[in-house]
C-alpha cells in the first residue's frame, strides 16, 4: 500500500543521504581508502532491506554513528559530488512517490576554510549550484519540488555558529527557505543563539529546530520560544501532556524519523516498540515521516512509510493525512504548497473517502478527529 502513496520528506541532511554504494564511488574519485570494515561486504546483509549497501558501524554506539557520518561527509567535496548526492537521493525517492522534499545544508561544512577561519562564498555558491542542478533535473523528470534549509550546528563554538548565521544572511538564495539548528542536542541551550534567532527572522527564513530527540520536552519548549514553527524529531513531547496541547493549538508539525530514532535514541533499545509515533498521532499532533540520514541508516521514504504501516498500524487514509500535514507545514511559497496539496487530494479514491468517513466515526472527539473531518470537506 505505502508504495502507491504520495510522500513528503521535511527532514534529511544532505551529507547523511550518501549511500554506501555512492560513498565507495566518491572514495575512489578522491583516492580515499575507506577502513576495511566500513562497509558490509555483499552477502553479509539483506539486500532487500538495504538495496544501496550497508554501513558497518555499531548502531548502539552514538559515537560510532558520528564517526561514520564524518567519514562519509568528508567524501562530498566539490560541486559534482553534491550534484551526484542530491540527484541520487531525490531520484530514488521520487520513484517511490516523493512529491516534495526539504534538505538540510550546512555552509560551515561546505565551505569553511580552516586556515583563515572564514566561509568561502565562491565555493558555497558553486556547491549550491551543483545541488540546484540536481533539483531542477529531478523536478523536470518527476515533478518533485525541493527546497533547502541553511543550518547552524550547535556543538560548534558560538563564534562559529554566529559566522554561519551571518553568512546565511549575507548570501541568500531563493531555494533556501528554512533555517535549522542541528547537531548535538546536549550542546548549549537555544537561548545561547539569540543573535541567530533574530537575524534569521529578519532575512526572513522559517525555522525548524532539532529538539526533543535525546533531550526532554523542555528542549521543545525552548525551541518554540525561539520561533521554531516545526520541530526536528520532537518525540519527547509524548512525556508532557501540556506540551502536546501546545503543539496542537499552535499547529506545530513534528518531523519524526522512526529508523533514525530507533538507532540513536538509547531508551528505545534498538526497537520501535517504545517509539511514540502512533501515540503522538492519535493525540492529534501534526506529524511528518522522515529519513533524517537516509544513507547512514539504510532507509528511504517508502521504507519509512512502510514502517508506519506495518509497525505502527497506520492505514492508507492516515498516511495520506500525514503527507498533507507535511505539505501544510512546508517552507515553500503558498502557490506551490496549495498546488501540491490539491495534487494529493486527487489521490483519494472514492473508497478512501468512504474509509475516511468511517474512520472519523470511530474516533473520540479531539484534535485528530477534527482534522480528519475537515479533510472530508475536500471531496
Amino acid at each position: 500500500m505505502s508504495t502507491q502513496l504520495p510522500k513528503v520528506i521535511l527532514h534529511e541532511h544532505i551529507e547523511g543521504s550518501v549511500t554506501p554504494e555512492l560513498a565507495a564511488i566518491l572514495a575512489q574519485k578522491h583516492n580515499v581508502t575507506l577502513p576495511s570494515d566500513f562497509l558490509y561486504p555483499e552477502g553479509r546483509y539483506d539486500k532487500n532491506d538495504f538495496p544501496n549497501g550497508r554501513y558497518q558501524y555499531d548502531e548502539s554506539d552514538f559515537g560510532a554513528f558520528v564517526t561514520a557520518y564524518d567519514v562519509v561527509a568528508d567524501l562530498v567535496r566539490d560541486a559534482d559530488d553534491y550534484y551526484l548526492v542530491m540527484k541520487d537521493y531525490l531520484t530514488r525517492n521520487a520513484e517511490q512517490g516523493l512529491v516534495y522534499c526539504e534538505m538540510i545544508t550546512s555552509a560551515f561544512h561546505m565551505c569553511h576554510d580552516e586556515e583563515s577561519n572564514t566561509l568561502d562564498a565562491d565555493r558555497y555558491h558553486g556547491l549550491m549550484d551543483g545541488i540546484l542542478r540536481a533539483i531542477n533535473e529531478v523536478k523536470a523528470k518527476y515533478g518533485t519540488e525541493t527546497r533547502l534549509h541553511a543550518c547552524g550546528v550547535r556543538h560548534l563554538s558560538l563564534d562559529e555558529f554566529k559566522m554561519s548565521a551571518d553568512f546565511v544572511a549575507a548570501h541568500t538564495r531563493s531555494e533556501v527557505t528554512g533555517f535549522n539548528i542541528a547537531g548535538n542536542e546536549m550542546a548549549g541551550e537555544f537561548a545561547d543563539f539569540n543573535y541567530a534567532h533574530k537575524l534569521v527572522a529578519q532575512i526572513p527564513l522559517q525555522k525548524s529546530y532539532h529538539a526533543g530527540e535525546i533531550r526532554g520536552p523542555e528542549s521543545i519548549r525552548d525551541a518554540l520560544a525561539c520561533g521554531a514553527k516545526r520541530i526536528g524529531h520532537g518525540i519527547a513531547a509524548i512525556k508532557d501532556p501540556e506540551l502536546i496541547q501546545t503543539l496542537i493549538d499552535e499547529q506545530i508539525t513534528l518531523e519524526v524519523a522512526p529508523t533514525s530514532n530507533r538507532i540513536l535514541v538509547t531508551e528505545f533499545e534498538q526497537s520501535l516498540a517504545k517509539h511514540p509515533l502512533r501515540r503522538l498521532y492519535e493525540a492529534g499532533v501534526r506529524l511528518s515521516i522522515n529519513t533524517d540520514d537516509a544513507g547512514l541508516f539504510g532507509t528511504d521514504v517508502a521504507k519509512e512509510y512502510r514502517l508506519a504501516e506495518d509497525v505502527f498500524g497506520f492505514n492508507r487514509v492516515e498516511l495520506l493525512d500525514v503527507t498533507l500535514c507535511a505539505l501544510e507545514a512546508a517552507f515553500v511559497e503558498d502557490e506551490t504548497k496549495q498546488r501540491l496539496i490539491a495534487q494529493v487530494y486527487t489521490q483519494f479514491s472514492q473508497q478512501d473517502w468512504r474509509n475516511l468517513n468511517t474512520h472519523c466515526q470511530t474516533l473520540a472527539d479531539g484534535a485528530l478527529k477534527q482534522r480528519l473531518q475537515a479533510r472530508l470537506t475536500q471531496q
